[in-house]
C-alpha cells in the first residue's frame, strides 16, 4: 500500500482497472456492511467483475479513479446520461453511483478528492448532485454531510431491513 503521505491523483479508469476496481469495491462495500450489522462477501465472484468491466467500457458513465503511488486506492462513478434511474427525473441532475476507498485509506483524504472531483463535475454542469447511502453506513452520511450534501427526503429499500435514503448536492 503506498504512503499516506503522498499526493493522491485523480485519473479516468482504464479498462485495465476494473478487476482491482472489483476487489476494491468488494472490501470496501464488506467494510461499511460489516459495520452495519450485515455481511456480505469482501472478495467478488465473475458477475462482480463483469458489472466492473461494463461500467468501465460503458461511455455514458464516468469512472475515475484515486491513485497513490501505483496503487489505485479509491474509485467513484458518476452518471450524468441517465443510466442509473435519479430521484428527480425533471431536473438535471449527476448521480454519483458510488464512492469507495480502500479501507485503509479511511479518512486519509482520498474520498474527499474524489467528492472534490466529483462537485466539480456537478458545478461545470450547473446540475444537482445525488446520491442515495446506506442509513446504517453512519460513516458515509458524515462524509456527505461535511461536503455539503443534505437529505432529500427520498428512500429505497436497502439490505438487512435498512433504506438507502436519498442526499443531493446543489450547485
Amino acid at each position: 500500500m503506498a504512503e499516506a503521505t503522498q499526493r493522491v491523483r485523480i485519473r479516468d479508469a482504464a479498462p485495465g482497472d476494473s478487476a482491482a476496481l472489483a476487489e476494491l469495491h468488494a472490501r470496501s462495500r464488506a467494510a461499511y456492511y460489516g459495520a452495519g450489522g450485515h455481511e456480505v462477501a469482501a472478495t467478488p465472484d465473475e458477475k462482480y467483475r463483469e458489472t466492473w468491466r461494463a461500467m468501465v467500457a460503458d461511455a455514458r458513465l464516468a469512472v475515475l479513479v484515486a491513485v497513490l503511488g501505483d496503487d489505485i486506492v479509491g474509485v467513484i462513478t458518476l452518471d450524468a446520461n441517465g443510466v442509473f434511474p435519479t430521484n428527480a427525473p425533471h431536473e438535471t441532475r449527476v448521480r454519483l453511483v458510488g464512492i469507495f476507498v480502500e479501507p485503509g485509506q479511511w479518512s486519509g483524504g482520498v474520498g474527499s478528492a474524489l467528492m472534490a472531483r466529483f462537485v466539480s463535475i456537478a458545478r461545470q454542469a450547473d446540475a444537482v448532485g445525488e446520491v442515495d447511502v446506506w442509513e446504517r453506513n453512519s460513516r458515509a452520511i458524515r462524509f456527505y454531510e461535511r461536503h455539503g450534501w443534505t437529505r432529500d427526503g427520498t428512500s429505497r429499500p436497502g439490505p438487512a431491513g435498512a433504506d438507502y435514503i436519498g442526499f443531493v448536492h446543489l450547485p
